[in-house]
């Protein structure tokens, strides 16, 4: 169907509000699936006169709706009006027969503020529009009755009779499962790293106990007769091999013990055993502190 958009009957309306409700109803249209023939496009084929006559015509006037359809070759002209009052717009459309401007169907609403004017011409379309569709197409046909399905009947629900008994289903046999196997001690396995550094702790602790045990003899065994020619650097040097020999015994001591108990540490528990030395000027002290399983 074939739709001109006729110049639109606006009063105290600014013409750029025209234009948009005008661009508006034309989208409006071509997305419900009409053609649209837009006023501009007619009258650019006619001469200047008989342009300025054909826009000037009224259109609520049979002859000048039926002189557009002549013109532009539509079925339908339609025709907006935006009429500006006090409390708003007086908005709406309607839609005429081409071929002698008899009126079709029309929609208006009042007092429709500015920012909702095409918002009110869009539902002044979902009006016009389909009753337009039914004048000069008709309704659709009715389907006919050998494409009509039958009724379809709801199956019959199953008696208690009709159900099967219920079926013993076999439960799984139990599958025994391997107790889980105690890993191994992360401590154990670095159990010689601590071990190792005591060995080599005492051994260099023996080393300097022998240098010491060496300045005491050679000051024990001094006389009037064979002095010591340094005696204050042996004294010095057997003290300082002392207290060396005395920190790395210590020290060896406390790794050999370290390295003892993360080898015999129990799997399922933290080392919280702390091994510990000390050395004094009277000796060496060496310990372990914390807690057993």
């Amino acid at each position: 169907m074939s739709v001109l958009i006729a110049p639109p009957d606006a009063t105290g309306a600014p013409s750029h509000i025209v234009e948009f409700a005008q661009g508006h109803l034309a989208e409006q249209l071509e997305s419900r699936g009409l053609r649209v023939i837009r006023i501009e496009n007619v009258t650019r084929k006619l001469p200047a006169a008989r342009r300025r006559a054909l826009l000037r015509c009224k259109r609520t006037e049979a002859p000048c709706l039926k002189w557009l359809g002549t013109a532009s070759k539509a079925e339908v002209v339609l025709v907006t009006e935006l009429d500006l009052k006090s409390g708003g717009y007086r908005a709406g459309v309607r839609s005429h027969l081409a071929k002698d401007g008899t009126l079709i169907a029309k929609h208006f609403a009042d007092d429709v503020p500015q920012d909702t004017l095409l918002d009110a011409l869009t539902q002044a379309l979902d009006v016009v529009v389909p009753d337009t569709q039914r004048a000069l197409r008709g309704l659709p046909p009715a389907p006919p009755i050998d494409d009509v399905p039958p009724p379809t009947r709801p199956a019959p629900r199953p008696s208690v009779k009709d159900v099967p008994p219920p079926t013993e289903v076999a439960a799984p046999p139990l599958v025994e499962t391997a107790p889980a196997v105690a890993t191994k001690s992360s401590a154990r396995r670095w159990a010689w790293l601590p071990a190792a550094g005591g060995v080599a702790l005492a051994g260099v602790g023996t080393v300097f106990y022998l240098k010491a045990k060496d300045r005491y003899d050679t000051l024990e065994q001094a006389t009037v007769d064979a002095p010591v020619r340094d005696s204050k650097a042996l004294v010095s040097e057997g003290k300082q091999a002392q207290t060396v020999s005395r920190v790395t015994l210590g020290l060896g001591a406390a790794g050999l013990i370290a390295g003892a108990v993360m080898f015999l540490w129990p799997d399922d528990a933290p080392a919280q055993a702390v091994p510990s030395a000390a050395v004094s000027s009277g000796g060496a002290m060496v310990g372990l502190s914390g807690t057993w399983p």
